[in-house]
């Protein structure tokens, strides 16, 4: 009711609130007006009465068309077809009244009983076509339904109003075949109304008012024709006046209602197979004829003739084959619902399983390594949180694993990735073997002691140590791992954290090998995270300072460079060496902030000594600041900002920078090296002799300078004689015209030696002690920029 409203309101325009109330309110006061006449209709003489009959026709007329025009239903065929059966029977009550006035009596028959009739036929369709069949549903069903109702129902007129007319007939007279007539259209209006009642989905106002206009015409009719048959119509039509008005008053009112909008036109609803209603009315369609037949035989008396029982038996047993029928439709549709049922059943356990394969495979691609098949880090953060007692954890992670992406590239790692994870496989037997990511991978045993965990660790790196094949290559790969071993439940981050710490302390002390956890780590760690955490606010306060340590001509004492060397002291505290600091520095990413501040620093120191004594400085960047972009830039443009030339600085590298790289970033730091030294820059290589050191690398670095490592400076008490490794590395260094510096010259005997090798430059105790910048400014003073190499350590 409420939409069919909405949709009325519509209709009304903008601004007429107040006029739409009014005209929503109309049909109250139509209805009630209507009532009041309808109250005194019977006590009116025979022409007024048809006066009135008239006069509220009329107004039923003009509120069907009132209503139409007000509220624009979109089915409007019902309405047109119900209102053109209340001009028929407009046309005979005027016909009626004219032969009243005329004749002073009605006349039989005549052109008013034809017209009335003729209402009949536009009615019961009207009330038929209300509600839309769906096409989807058998009509017969319908049929055998209003069927079923004539059925009952003519039992009820048989005896009431048939069966007595026909016994009376002679007093009836020549009207007969019309009151039958009458009697047989309210039969066909029973069974189309009954229809309307159990289809109709729009139960609206004005649906309401329709049905009970249908109601009142038949009773109406009812009371009228059964008092004829009992010879007392004149008693029959003023009982029966009321209820014929009160038919044009409701469909008046109906059409004046706001839901008429959306009451009819609309397709019948969906119902169940047998809903407890058509039930209902099925009862009492099967005992009507029965009882019936048995009130009569009681009321007439054992003697009352057998024909009278004919007919309600009769229609009786009709009604009996139809509800065989009609019961034999209902269980037809419950099986094609059951077969239905079924067939959906069907298709939702086919769902529900499909629904639990797709819940399965994205259970196990959630929890499961794409490439290697491996479960990942959610699973495994899942079996750590349902482990309850002693257990073993391994974290392994491949050594060197990013050389082979960069050299052989992304789907030759990928499958080694696999590859390694099926050893890894054979490796662990039992517990749960995961890819946490990258190279990385764990293993997690239940229940396991230190003995078997360590057993499969050290097996997980045993299975990976033979080669493999990488591409068109053989490539041999190690693996270091982290052990942990807990006698009770973990929560996921700290058992991962504390394996993770063992695994740094493999990597730390030369890969390949296994370390177990121990509470010293995380200690160590910890000291770590908070020596980070210091270099931070050291930067930001510049707590750090730059020592210079000489690099002195061995024939001649001249100084011809010094190396800056950081060193740190925390306010209130002893000085923090630099091999605690600058692995920190390295690790947390602020070597590059670290090693720019140095830069600035000794280019501002070394100006003076540039000009003086033509020193240059030398600065060590690592591998990690050569990898920044813009280091290149950054260097000269801090020598320009100094006004130094390229040759008042030496930039000093380790042999391992170049070397190690491969690929795009080894071309990249070569690329920044040769720009660099374009410019005057020189490079120096640190530590040279301790790592990749081959005559084939020397040719092809882009370097200047070698720094003899102080392992082959300082006498050593192996087998090898430490004089013929320095021979050859000067040898050598001045057949490629490249410089060479000796290390760590701590005593007279090591600088003599080294002179008689011929060996050109040093640096060490022997000459000084890394001085801050006045102390060396002191010493340069002292000596005009020379120190002598032949005179016990220096101050």
């Amino acid at each position: 009711m409420g939409v069919a409203m909405a949709s009325g309101e519509r209709n009304y325009r903008p601004g007429s609130e107040d006029q739409g109330r009014d005209r929503r309110a109309w049909w109250r006061w139509y209805l009630v007006l209507g009532l009041a006449v309808m109250a005194v209709a019977p006590v009116l003489p025979a022409v007024a009465r048809q006066i009135v009959y008239g006069l509220v026709g009329v107004s039923a007329l003009v509120a069907v068309y009132v209503g139409m025009r007000l509220f624009r239903p979109a089915a409007r065929g019902p309405w047109i077809l119900l209102a053109t059966g209340l001009v028929a029977t407009l046309s005979a009550v005027i016909w009626w009244l004219f032969e009243l006035s005329i004749v002073g009596r009605l006349v039989f028959p005549s052109g008013g009983d034809m017209l009335y009739l003729s209402a009949y036929p536009f009615l019961i369709v009207g009330f038929a076509t209300w509600v839309r069949r769906d096409r989807n549903r058998p009509g017969y069903e319908s049929v055998v339904d209003a069927c079923l109702v004539v059925s009952g129902m003519f039992v009820l007129s048989w005896v009431f109003v048939l069966s007595p007319m026909l016994t009376h007939a002679s007093s009836v007279g020549s009207k007969l075949p019309l009151y039958l007539l009458y009697t047989m259209m309210d039969l066909f209006i029973i069974a189309v109304v009954v229809r309307l009642i159990f289809s109709a989905q729009a139960r609206t106002v004005s649906y309401v008012l329709v049905v009970a206009a249908a109601f009142a015409l038949l009773a109406g009719d009812s009371i009228c024709y059964a008092l004829i048959a009992w010879n007392n119509e004149q008693l029959g039509r003023e009982l029966a006046a009321p209820l014929w008005i009160l038919v044009y008053l409701l469909f008046g009112t109906a059409a004046l209602h706001p839901s008429m909008v959306g009451s009819a036109g609309v397709v019948e609803r969906s119902r169940p197979v047998a809903s407890s209603l058509r039930l209902g009315l099925y009862a009492f369609l099967a005992l009507l004829a029965p009882s019936v037949a048995i009130g009569t035989v009681l009321v007439r008396g054992p003697g009352s003739p057998a024909g009278s029982l004919v007919m309600p038996l009769v229609f009786t047993a009709t009604t009996a084959v139809l509800l065989v029928v009609r019961l034999w439709l209902l269980a037809r549709v419950a099986h094609r619902r059951a077969a239905e049922l079924d067939a959906h059943a069907v298709a939702l356990r086919s769902s529900l399983d499909e629904q639990q394969t797709l819940r399965d495979e994205l259970t196990y691609r959630a929890l499961h390594d794409s490439l290697t098949g491996l479960g990942n880090r959610d699973l495994l953060r899942e079996r750590i949180e349902r482990v309850t007692g002693r257990h073993g954890l391994v974290l392994l992670d491949l050594d060197g694993f990013k050389d082979v992406n960069d050299t052989d590239g992304h789907p030759i790692g990928d499958a080694l990735l696999v590859e390694v994870a099926e050893r890894l496989r054979s490796a662990v037997p039992d517990g749960v073997l995961v890819r946490l990511g990258g190279d990385e991978f764990a293993a997690l045993l239940d229940g396991a002691d230190v003995a078997r965990t360590r057993t499969v660790a050290d097996a997980m790196i045993d299975v990976l140590r033979p080669p493999f094949l990488a591409g068109e290559r053989e490539t041999e790969l190690t693996a270091s791992a982290g052990m942990l071993v807990a006698d009770g439940p973990l929560a996921e981050g700290e058992a991962l954290r504390r394996a993770d710490l063992a695994l740094y302390a493999a990597k730390d002390a030369g890969k390949n090998q296994v370390t177990v956890y121990a509470p010293e780590l995380a200690a160590a760690r910890d000291r770590r995270i908070r020596l980070i955490a210091d270099l931070r606010r050291a930067l930001a306060n510049e707590e750090f300072t730059v020592h210079y340590q000489p690099v002195v001509e061995l024939d001649t004492g001249r100084v011809t460079a010094v190396e800056a060397l950081v060193r740190w002291t925390p306010p209130g505290q002893p000085p923090i060496p630099p091999m605690d600091f600058i692995p920190a520095a390295e690790e947390s990413g602020l070597i590059g902030q670290l090693g720019t501040w140095v830069l600035r620093r000794s280019l501002r120191d070394v100006g003076d000594w540039y000009e003086r004594y033509g020193i240059s400085v030398t600065v060590n960047v690592s591998g990690r600041q050569l990898r920044e972009p813009g280091i290149a830039d950054l260097i000269l443009a801090e020598l320009a900002a100094n006004r130094l030339p390229g040759s008042a600085l030496v930039v000093e590298i380790t042999e391992t920078v170049l070397v190690a790289e491969t690929g795009p970033e080894e071309a990249a730091a070569r690329a920044i090296l040769e720009r660099l030294r374009e410019h005057g820059v020189r490079i120096a290589v640190d530590d040279f002799g301790t790592g990749y050191s081959s005559l084939a690398y020397l040719r092809t670095l882009p370097v200047d300078i070698l720094k003899i490592d102080r392992a082959f400076v300082q006498e050593s008490g192996g087998e090898a004689d430490p004089v013929a490794f320095l021979r050859a590395m000067v040898q050598m260094a001045r057949s490629l015209h490249l410089s060479t510096v000796a290390e760590a010259v701590e005593t007279p005997a090591q600088a003599t030696r080294l002179r008689q090798l011929h060996c050109p430059l040093a640096q060490g105790y022997h000459f000084s002690r890394p001085v801050p910048a006045d102390e060396l400014d002191a010493l340069l003073s002292t000596g005009e920029g020379r120190i002598d190499v032949d005179s016990s350590l220096a101050a």
